[in-house]
Order: structure tokens, then sequence, then C-alpha cells
């Protein structure tokens, strides 16, 4: 009897907890044919739906549980480019609907239309800490107070930054410019002024991109000797303690609509 109580009460927490799970009014959820477009990845959420065109499954899962980089989510190798399987989702709500609404109710239509099972967990993973090595007079203290910008320099491959700080610049270091997150250990407070320039490393000397065996430019590399040349900075191998997203079921193919 007591067995039968238990069981009745889980059940009932279950339904509620299923009920409360937000949810689009109306979706639609096809597999994208023929090769990847080169527009690349589309995606725009407004107050009545979301719009998501030609993107991986990796894609959606990090919208939908607002993962930063491709770094924090682990799963089968298919779900991130380069890869066959694409997806188009047109989806709208009932009412009008905010950003993290829209996000919760991205989760419930993956987890119903890829059968997908997610669990979060804290690993230890390959990091780059980004140090100072020497004081270089091209990282130049902020005159003034402002909003951080980038912008590309004169030269290609060249990027121009104004009121940055250490902990910003070891964001933008990080995926998908080089494979790790970078942590900010330079123990340099406030904002800086400074150019970038991956120029002299990824180009040859008739000024065409050196390419790496895959066909891409190495911009790891790039990175690790520019930081040093030119910021007197260095980008040092380490591991830290990461929360991520585990894959631990998903299916390649959506369920009909």
């Amino acid at each position: 009897m007591i067995r039968q109580l238990v069981f009745t009460l889980w059940a009932a927490t279950l339904a509620r907890g299923q009920e409360a799970r937000p949810a689009f009014d109306a979706a639609s959820v096809t597999p994208w044919k023929g090769a990847p477009p080169s527009t690349g990845y589309r995606h725009q959420i407004n107050p009545g739906g979301l719009t998501m065109l030609h993107v991986s499954l990796g894609y959606c899962i990090r919208l939908a549980w607002d993962v930063k980089t491709g770094y924090e989510l682990i799963g089968p190798g298919w779900i991130n480019p380069p890869t066959e399987v694409l997806i188009d989702i047109t989806a709208r709500t009932g009412r009008p609907a905010t950003e993290d609404e829209i996000r919760l109710m991205l989760q419930t239509l993956l987890i119903e239309r890829f059968k997908l099972a997610i669990h979060r967990e804290k690993r230890e993973l390959p990091v780059y800490e980004l140090l100072k090595v020497r004081d270089d007079r091209a990282l130049r203290r902020s005159a003034a107070p402002g909003d951080p910008k980038m912008k590309p320099g004169q030269a290609p491959y060249s990027d121009v930054f104004q009121n940055v700080t250490m902990a910003q610049l070891a964001q933008r270091l990080g995926p998908p410019l080089t494979s790790r997150p970078v942590i900010d250990r330079t123990g340099l407070d406030g904002a800086f002024d400074f150019e970038l320039d991956f120029g002299p490393y990824v180009l040859d000397s008739a000024g065409k991109p050196i390419l790496d065996a895959r066909g891409a430019i190495d911009s790891e590399g790039a990175a690790l000797q520019a930081v040093r040349d030119q910021l007197g900075l260095a980008l040092k191998s380490a591991r830290a303690p990461f929360d991520v997203l585990v894959i631990d079921r998903v299916e390649r193919t959506p369920t009909g609509n």
C-alpha cells in the first residue's frame, strides 16, 4: 500500500513537471537537404517565436541551454560541423515570450523531437591561461572609460581593440579562434587599447593565406605567437574545472511535425 502511494505521488509530480515545461504553440523541424550552404548558420528570436536555418544540432543545443562556446558541450561528433546533419526550425509561441522563455521552449522541442537526454557535470578540461610575460608599450591603458570596441585594422587579419579588459581579450582568444577556453591570469586590471595582427603568421611573402592540411588557416598557432610578440602576453597550457553539458542520447532524425 505504501509502495503504491509513493508511486502514485511520483507519477503525479512527474506529470506536473511535464505540464509545467514551456513549449511552442506550433513548430516545424525539417532536415536540411543537400550540401551545407555558403551563407552559414542563421537564427532569429523574437517575442512571437524562433527561426533557425541550416543549423547543426550542436548549435541548437548551445542556443537552448545558453552554452557560450562549443567546448562546453560533449556529445557525438556529428552534432557539430563539418556534418551532413543540418536542420531548419520554424516555431511560434502562443503569446509574446521573452528570449529566456523561448530558450526553454527550444529545450522542450529538442527533447521531444530528437529524444535528447542531457545532463550537467563538472570536468577538468584543457585550457589556456593568459599570462603577462613582459611590459610592452603596445598594450596601452585606455585614456577614458567607455564601451569595449573591436574593429578591423588596416592590415589583413588585424583587429583594433579599445577599452578592452584582459578578461574580454581572454574570451576573444578562446573558441572558435583557438581550441580551448582562455582564462585571464595576467593580474592586469582596467581596460586597454591595442592592436593584434595575425597577418605575419598566416600570410606568405606574396600575401596569400597559409593553409594547413585541412585547408584552413592555423588561427590557434597565430594567436599563440601574436600575443607574445605583440603584447607581451602568453597563452600557457593548463587544466581547469568546467561545468559541461553531456549528451546521453540523441537521434539524428527528428520525429514528425
